[in-house]
């Protein structure tokens, strides 16, 4: 079975009994059309009851907004295992562990199988472990995203990606202010700082921290220019203040 867009089939499902197989094309971005097409298909397989499903991400390049929306709220599957071939299909699936199916992220398709199946401890580590793998930590607190990022820790281009990921998820659709823990953060590549300067969606960034911190924030407003106000802040409680009260009056801080 497969989706077609043109010549190129956008996805196939294939049904190994046990499991059903989705893989998605290289190169598509995943529209909630595509979405609601694998949604009728793995229903249409599965007339007996629901089974789980094995999603090969591959290289697509992105996966749209409204279609992360459908994924998140998906129950065609038992449960689902994604498979990607390296850090860019996780980043693309960070969403997913919100979803209503459990589901989970792996890089080796063994794996996926045997917790697919049950032959595998569902409280295994495979993919919490590509979770733990990240830097920081990310939750919404009374309407802010706060992330705390490990002491002392250098910023790659792949967890910036991660991170803008992981906000995104938390509050999907919406931009919410976000307080940035950086406990004495010794880098960031410049990747990183032009992840986050053109594709963070936030309304608003604290940024918390010692001295050294300070100097990285500076950094980023003079030099990337983000477009959301940023202010550099001594205590968490100083930074969620301006962005719950004060920001609506931008001072000179702010970029």
């Amino acid at each position: 079975m497969a989706g077609d867009a043109g010549e190129q089939p956008r996805f196939t499902l294939t049904d190994d009994g046990d499991v059903l197989r989705l893989a998605w094309a290289a190169g598509v971005t995943i529209e909630a059309s595509d979405v609601r097409e694998t949604m009728a298909a793995v229903t249409a397989a599965s007339p007996h009851g629901k089974r789980p499903l094995l999603v090969r991400i591959g290289l697509v390049d992105a996966i749209s907004l409204e279609a992360r929306h459908l994924l998140i709220e998906d129950t065609c599957s038992l449960r689902t295992g994604v498979v990607g071939v390296d850090e860019v299909g996780r980043v693309l699936t960070a969403f997913n562990y919100r979803s209503v199916t459990p589901s989970r992220f792996f890089t080796d398709e063994s794996d996926a199988i045997a917790w697919l199946t049950g032959r595998a401890d569902a409280g295994d580590t495979t993919s919490r472990a590509s979770e733990e793998a990240n830097p920081f930590c990310a939750q919404l607190e009374g309407g802010v995203a706060v992330v705390r990022w490990e002491h002392g820790v250098s910023v790659s281009t792949a967890a910036a990606e991660a991170l803008v990921a992981g906000v995104a998820a938390l509050a999907p659709g919406e931009r919410p202010p976000m307080l940035a823990l950086n406990n004495s953060m010794v880098s960031l590549t410049p990747g990183a700082f032009e992840v986050f300067a053109h594709r963070l969606s936030v309304s608003a960034l604290a940024i918390v921290g010692a001295e050294g911190d300070s100097v990285i924030a500076a950094y980023y407003k003079q030099k990337h220019k983000p477009p959301y106000p940023t202010r550099f802040f001594g205590t968490a409680a100083e930074g969620r203040t301006w962005l719950l009260q004060g920001r609506a009056r931008p001072g000179p801080q702010d970029s």
